[in-house]
């Protein structure tokens, strides 16, 4: 806390009085808004580490969440709350319903900077923050074409919470689902929604695994007719390995890959570059795109449409 009471962050005006020798006026405007952002980001990690819960509302200008709105595609209910969690019940097309265990999105709680960590061998802790737009657009996908997952074997890379993986399991007959996350935390996670929900999956058989897109002994690579995944494409480190988890999972067999992602640092076109590489090849026509089923929540999106979740289906080349 000494340290972050002494970081020094320069004040909001600093630098924007000009004597000719300095940057013009609208440079140092920009600066100084940008340096007023980073303060109020600060003041947000020390009321959190100071206060252990702080309410996310007062910080909405400087959070990601704060800017985030679901795309209205499955209605959802808070039941319960409590512990810095929320029940939260899913509706989902055709008449299913599913209840996760989430963050409180309105708040923050901190016992201590470790608690921020993750381990070193974990990916990071995004996917369990909240139930992020890719997601809802990718379950809301996958419920709305049932006929695709007939008799399938399933698997959701980077699951996060599970909403796409769990709509599957509850929405159509598909006879595996496993799904995956690389943080131990969020798999654990991930076990407390399948056992809440397990009465929904009928003949279904629903499994969670630990999976940093590299192999692993739990997982027999090739055994999947589809690989899932909502908002993977966003580290370019990542892009190889991420392609290389696909192509080893995938069912040579007419093994398929949906991946649904806004444009990231325009990292799209990077991406199937790799995916190329490991003779992983778009399926059809088009590359990245709205499908039909989602176009209407597209038209009441209010942010630009590279941020808006599309889908890009890969086949493994035989």
């Amino acid at each position: 806390l000494e340290v972050a009471d002494r970081i020094g962050m320069p004040e909001a005006g600093a630098g924007a009085q000009g004597d000719g020798r300095g940057a013009a006026r609208g440079g140092s405007e920009s600066k100084a808004a940008s340096m007023a952002v980073s303060k109020r980001r600060w003041d947000l990690l020390r009321a959190a580490l100071l206060n252990k819960e702080v309410d996310l509302n007062e910080f909405s200008d400087v959070t990601t969440k704060g800017r985030l709105a679901d795309l209205g595609l499955i209605r959802k209910e808070r039941i319960r709350s409590g512990d810095g969690h929320v029940l939260v019940r899913y509706e989902l097309p055709g008449g299913s319903g599913l209840t996760l265990k989430q963050c409180d999105g309105s708040k923050v709680r901190v016992a201590s900077l470790a608690e921020l960590r993750t381990g070193k061998d974990d990916a990071d802790r995004t996917g369990i923050v909240t139930v992020w737009p890719s997601e809802e657009a990718l379950a809301y996908l996958c419920c709305r074409r049932p006929e695709a997952f007939e008799g399938k074997a399933v698997l959701e890379l980077g699951a996060g919470l599970g909403l796409a993986g769990l709509a599957v399991a509850a929405s159509t007959n598909a006879k595996l689902v496993v799904l995956t996350d690389g943080n131990a935390e969020a798999v654990e996670r991930l076990r407390e929604n399948v056992e809440a929900n397990r009465d929904k999956f009928g003949d279904t058989e629903v499994r969670c695994e630990k999976l940093d897109w590299s192999p692993s002994p739990g997982l027999r690579p090739a055994q999947f007719d589809l690989v899932v995944g909502a908002d993977l494409v966003y580290q370019p480190e990542l892009y190889g390995p991420l392609a290389d988890a696909i192509a080893s999972l995938c069912s040579p067999a007419g093994g398929e890959c949906w991946l649904v992602c806004p444009n990231r640092n325009e990292g799209w076109g990077a991406w199937e570059t790799e995916a190329k590489v490991r003779e992983l090849r778009v399926k059809g026509k088009s590359g990245w795109g709205v499908p039909a089923e989602l176009e209407g929540s597209c038209g009441r999106w209010s942010g630009s449409k590279a941020d808006y979740p599309h889908l890009l289906v890969l086949e493994k080349e035989r």
